[in-house]
């Protein structure tokens, strides 16, 4: 019996444990404070902080929550629109909580700095775009005057005329004050070279169709001195010292086959080499040789009327003309051909325009960027000796040309040896 009334003692007891702990979660366990938060703590005048209120279970209740700075309502976020330190007051379910944001005065730049996306450019189709930057790192540059010696001018910058223009940027501060930039210097260029395209033709007296391109090449070349030809032999009488080094560069598979500016697949027309003339080319040469016993000396001057942005390098061939050799004739049975009748082979063919050799690379010597800059000019001496396969001095010649980074000509000159060929 006693142990029946124990447990039923202890049964009551459990009850009431379990009933007060449960009603003491009834209210769900109500916040007892609330704490606001503002990010960023510390601002410039204008700049906006935005607020969070959280309460001590952890929820966050900034939506319920009223925002008060000196008893004013304030939004969310806020921008503070003067210097100094304000308690930011949060009220929610009767509960406050207050922190303190700092503002400071927005700082004032004491220097500007003008710069240029470019130095030079082609006054009648370039332009140069103008950065101007505060001390502080901020751009105000559509905030800033800009003034070369015609006068104040828009950005992007643009000339009406070549020459050097120097450009200066003010920037007026809210007091009035006005900060002025450094000056730089812009080069608006003007073009002074003529553009030349080369063609060589890849060829040999033993390719039955190779007079075909040859007489379309002789053609080109009449019509436009500008023209400038080549003649790649890959035979027993004429061999290039480097033909196979081209063929294999620049995928020769066929003959005959004709190169314009080195990479682009001839179309045997005129048209297409004739188009490239009229694309302006940052630089022009000019060639001058000369000829003692049996050694040719050469100087190459490169003139950049506009500098670079990628490296150049420098090729250049010795020539010869009036070479005799027979030559294979697929169109001695061809009425239309100005090789009908000729003979197969044509036994007195005349080569003209025969690579002998190089003085430089075949594939060319570097132009250094210090010599590749706006109006400077490089220069190169070379000397060779006289191939043995050269049967006539008189009739040699030199090609020299630029080269970019893909190999393609950017631009061409050619002379006579014993000729000095100025820039043109």
């Amino acid at each position: 019996m006693k142990i029946k009334s124990i447990l039923k003692q202890l049964a009551v007891v459990t009850f009431v444990v379990f009933a007060f702990a449960c009603g003491g979660s009834d209210d769900g366990g109500a916040a007892s404070s609330i704490t606001v938060t503002g990010n960023p703590s510390t601002v410039f005048a204008g700049e906006s902080v935005t607020f969070t209120v959280t309460n001590n279970l952890g929820a966050n209740v900034t939506t319920s929550s009223e925002l008060k700075v000196g008893g004013t309502v304030i939004s969310n976020p806020y921008a503070f629109s003067t210097a100094g330190s304000f308690e930011v007051t949060a009220t929610s379910g009767g509960l406050t909580s207050t922190t303190t944001i700092t503002v400071q005065p927005i700082p004032v730049p004491t220097s500007i700095t003008l710069s240029s996306t470019t130095d030079s450019f082609w006054y009648d189709d370039g332009q140069a775009s103008l950065l101007v930057v505060t001390n502080l790192g901020n751009e105000v540059t559509v905030n800033s005057t800009l003034t070369a010696d015609t006068g104040v001018v828009t950005n992007p910058v643009t000339f009406a005329n070549p020459g050097t223009y120097n450009v200066v940027a003010t920037y007026e501060l809210e007091d009035g004050s006005t900060l002025t930039s450094n000056t730089i210097e812009l080069k608006a260029v003007e073009s002074t070279h003529t553009t030349k395209v080369m063609v060589e033709d890849y060829t040999g007296t033993w390719c039955q169709y190779c007079p075909r391109l040859a007489y379309a090449l002789e053609q080109a070349v009449a019509s436009n001195s500008n023209i400038i030809p080549v003649a790649l032999h890959d035979d027993n009488d004429m061999p290039f010292p480097n033909i196979t080094s081209l063929l294999n560069t620049f995928n020769i598979t066929g003959f005959p086959s004709g190169r314009v500016n080195r990479t682009i697949n001839w179309n045997e027309s005129t048209a297409q080499p004739a188009a490239l003339l009229n694309n302006r080319q940052n630089m022009g040469l000019a060639i001058s040789s000369s000829i003692s016993g049996n050694t040719i000396t050469a100087e190459v001057k490169v003139h950049y009327d506009l500098k670079i942005t990628s490296e150049n390098r420098i090729v250049v061939y010795l020539l010869e003309d009036g070479l005799v050799y027979p030559q294979i004739n697929f169109y001695n049975g061809d009425p239309s051909s100005p090789y009908y009748q000729q003979g197969n082979p044509i036994q007195d063919f005349v080569h003209d325009n025969t690579a002998r050799t190089t003085f430089t690379d075949v594939y060319g010597d570097p132009i250094p960027f210090a010599d590749a800059a706006t109006g400077s000019t490089f220069v190169a001496n070379y000397s060779v000796t006289v191939p043995a396969s050269v049967q006539n001095t008189a009739n040699l010649e030199l090609v020299a040309f630029v080269v970019g980074t893909d190999n393609k000509v950017l631009n061409v000159q050619k002379a006579d040896l014993g000729e000095v060929k100025d820039f043109d």
